[in-house]
């Protein structure tokens, strides 16, 4: 299995791993912390922008050259739609090409589908936190629980997003080590460590 921080080096995952562990060990809460590569595969976008600009440019084409024959139209449509789809599948031309909106909504859904599978209660307490990060979309987000969210200043989880994606825009590590110690001093005066 690939490790996801993959993009870090060595001494940076080890800082992000210990971050992580610290705000366990600080508090008596449930806290995760999820990173994956990618929320979606945005596998439309390339095969959508692919045809629309291959049927735009060959309709372009037969007004400048209006003597060409249907057959023909096919075969440059045909061409275009291949070029066109093997330059807009490489992956960063694909993020590039994937609505702002349709990232910002995959990532949410990647969220709670990882919520739901790492951390979700099924025990009386409700005070889980899960940090989720989404590395080719640059997405941060926290979900906590019931209890979680209750103990805490409102705004406390949008300021610690907000500060950690700032920090993350110059150094990946240093953004995360920051969200995830931020999480941990939160949850450790609502819920101190040893606390049942």
């Amino acid at each position: 299995m690939v490790d996801a921080l993959h993009r870090l080096s060595g001494a940076d995952r080890q800082r992000v791993r210990a971050a992580v562990d610290a705000a366990r060990k600080a508090t008596s809460a449930k806290f995760d912390f999820v990173v994956v590569p990618a929320s979606d595969h945005y596998a439309l976008y390339p095969m959508m922008w692919s045809a629309i600009l291959s049927i735009g440019l060959t309709g372009a084409v037969s007004v400048w050259r209006s003597h060409l024959t249907i057959g023909t139209g096919v075969i440059v449509t045909a061409a275009l739609f291949g070029f066109l789809l093997l330059v807009l599948e490489l992956w960063p031309m694909r993020m590039l090409i994937t609505p702002r909106s349709m990232k910002r909504s995959a990532c949410g859904r990647m969220a709670r589908h990882q919520f739901s599978a790492h951390l979700i209660s099924r025990d009386t307490e409700h005070n889980g936190v899960m940090l989720f990060v989404s590395l080719a979309e640059h997405h941060l987000e926290i979900i906590a629980e019931r209890d979680a969210h209750a103990a805490v200043p409102a705004g406390t989880w949008d300021r610690i997003i907000s500060d950690a994606t700032a920090k993350m825009s110059d150094n990946l590590a240093d953004g995360l080590i920051d969200a995830a110690s931020a999480c941990g001093a939160v949850l450790s005066k609502a819920f101190p460590s040893g606390a049942q």
